[in-house]
C-alpha cells in the first residue's frame, strides 16, 4: 500500500471507523413495573434494512444519535396491565416505531416481553 492511500485511510472520520456494538437486554426494576414501561432503545444500519438490529443501552444510543450511518430509535416498552392492555399498546408501539426503522417489528415478536404476567414464559 502507498504511504497517499494509507493517509486517507487513517484520517477518516470517525463515524466511518469500524463501529462496535454491544448488545443490550433491558431487566425491569419494580419501580419500572410500578411505572408500568420501559424505555428500549434500537439501532441498525442505515444502508441495510436487511441488517441486524440491536437492542442498545441509553448510553450507547446517545452515541449512535449523530451517526448518519444508523439509524436509531427509542420507545416506551409497556410492562404492566392487563395482558390485552399490554399487547394493545405494544403492537401500536412498535406500528409507530416501523415507520423509521421498519425491521424493529422482527425484533419484537413477544408483545408480552417483560410483562409480570409473562415473567414465567
Amino acid at each position: 500500500m502507498d504511504i497517499k492511500r494509507y493517509n486517507k485511510i487513517i484520517n477518516v472520520p470517525k463515524e466511518f471507523k469500524k463501529v462496535t456494538i454491544k448488545p443490550f437486554l433491558v431487566s425491569p426494576t419494580e419501580d419500572d413495573y410500578n411505572v408500568g414501561y420501559i424505555r428500549r432503545y434500537f439501532i441498525q444500519k442505515t444502508n441495510d434494512k436487511n441488517s441486524v438490529v440491536y437492542e442498545i443501552n441509553e448510553k450507547t444510543f446517545t452515541t449512535f444519535l449523530e451517526n448518519t450511518l444508523f439509524i436509531a430509535i427509542s420507545l416506551n416498552w409497556k410492562i404492566s396491565g392487563s395482558d390485552d392492555e399490554i399487547k394493545i399498546t405494544n403492537d401500536k408501539v412498535i406500528r409507530y416505531a416501523s415507520k423509521t426503522l421498519p425491521a424493529v417489528k422482527l425484533y419484537l415478536p413477544n408483545l408480552l416481553q417483560f410483562s409480570k404476567n409473562n415473567l414465567g414464559n
